[in-house]
């Protein structure tokens, strides 16, 4: 810690905490500074911080635990605002990849699906295996060298490389002196700075020894002496033979409870038991018009549950599908609302056009019954003017035989 950058180490600022003796090797967790360092150390080789965990919990309370300063370094810096929605990754970048409340360092092996529902498979080390995630759930991998971030170039053959040497440690170290002590894997990348200049080769620990996860749930269930005590124990043997153990059998090591009390074990240790037997049940009970709500609340529960050893991927992986069937089926239910709604519309003009179209109609019947009425009153004055006109005629025709009459008599000659 050089002294210009004591202020990223300061009491109450938020870290990442690494461990390199067995303890969570590999991962990176956020933990707060309670007691830092002296600004002027007599012994820069043996400063310690006293941090606090906070995604880690002994009981019910926050894990406090003093740890070396190799182990300690800033948050890494954010991705600037136009990455932050959704950031980009592809084959062979390296990652961290958030799991079991902390960081793991990782390599992008394979980018599946499109847009929104892509998702990574990215190989992590110790053990060895690839997780699928989601973008949320991935940064880029940074290194804090020399009071600088590095970034590591792409890798593409560390998939082969931590196979291969985890496979050979698996077999040598077989005794519980070598299950204890551990072995360490050194991968080289060639970093660069952030700022894009080109840096020194960097190292980058992955630790595979037979006390990490897969080695402790294969062989060592529970190597701290109290938790060994677990395997006896009457109520958490009842949990176990209850049905959701028999369909996915789990071996919990409970590591976090390392440093619990030990007549606080067997509670906790059956807390998360029961935890696990209460969301299988859940998940299986759960129906299609469930609440977001119900979902979220059974997913958060699995970080936890993971990192006392449960394997939940199966029940993840089935609630992350039912939670997409549940958002197409609301997507679908608000589509069907708005043709209800467009359907009730046009009912409803339908029967403002219907009342139209009788008013409509019976002024046309009171119009044709006016128009026959016209036609007969004029057919029946067409036949009196017919009438009118033939007595016209004949009175024409008195009158000169009137006027002819006259004539002749005032003409007759007298005698």
């Amino acid at each position: 810690m050089s002294p210009g950058n004591i202020d990223l180490f300061a009491k109450d600022t938020l870290v990442e905490v690494s461990s390199a003796d067995g303890w969570f090797p590999g991962r990176w967790f956020v933990a707060k500074v309670l007691d830092p360092p002296p600004p002027s150390p007599t012994a820069p080789g043996k400063m310690t911080f006293l941090v606090e965990y906070q995604s880690l919990l002994c009981g019910t309370k926050l894990l406090t635990r003093r740890v070396d300063i190799k182990f300690v370094r800033p948050l890494p810096p954010p991705p600037p605002n136009d990455e932050q929605e959704e950031q980009r990754f592809e084959v062979n970048d390296v990652v961290d990849a958030y799991r079991n409340n902390g960081w793991w360092v990782g390599v992008v092996s394979k980018v599946l699906g499109e847009e929104e529902q892509r998702v990574y498979s990215v190989l992590l080390g110790n053990p060895s295996r690839t997780v699928d995630f989601r973008s949320s759930d991935l940064r880029f991998h940074l290194d804090w060298v020399g009071d600088k971030w590095i970034q590591p170039q792409k890798q593409n053959k560390m998939s082969s490389e931590v196979g291969e040497k985890r496979g050979k440690l698996m077999e040598a170290e077989t005794s519980s002196e070598k299950r204890k002590r551990g072995t360490h894997v050194k991968f080289l990348f060639k970093g660069k700075e952030c700022g894009g200049a080109e840096g020194d080769v960097d190292k980058i620990d992955v630790e595979d020894s037979s006390t990490t996860e897969a080695a402790m749930v294969d062989n060592v269930p529970y190597e701290n002496p109290n938790l060994r005590s677990l395997e006896s124990s009457p109520a958490l043997r009842f949990v176990q033979s209850l049905e959701e153990f028999q369909l996915m059998p789990q071996k919990p090591h409970f590591r976090p409870l390392d440093e619990c009390d030990a007549v606080l074990l067997e509670g906790l240790a059956l807390k998360h038991m029961m935890t696990f037997v209460n969301v299988v049940k859940e998940t299986s009970k759960l129906q299609v018009n469930a609440s977001g709500s119900i979902m979220d609340s059974l997913l958060k529960c699995l970080p936890e549950l993971e990192s006392h050893g449960f394997d939940v991927k199966d029940v993840r992986s089935r609630l992350l599908e039912m939670q997409t069937l549940i958002k197409s089926r609301e997507h679908l239910q608000t589509r069907l609302e708005k043709v209800k709604c467009e359907i009730k519309m046009r009912t409803h003009e339908g029967t403002n056009i219907n009342a139209e179209l009788i008013d409509a109609i019976e002024e046309i019947k009171v119009l044709e019954e006016k128009k026959a009425r016209l036609i007969s009153m004029n057919e029946e004055n067409d036949s009196e003017i017919a009438k009118l006109k033939s007595s016209d005629s004949s009175l024409n025709e008195h009158i000169q035989n009137v006027e002819h009459n006259f004539v002749s008599l005032a003409t007759f000659p007298w005698r």
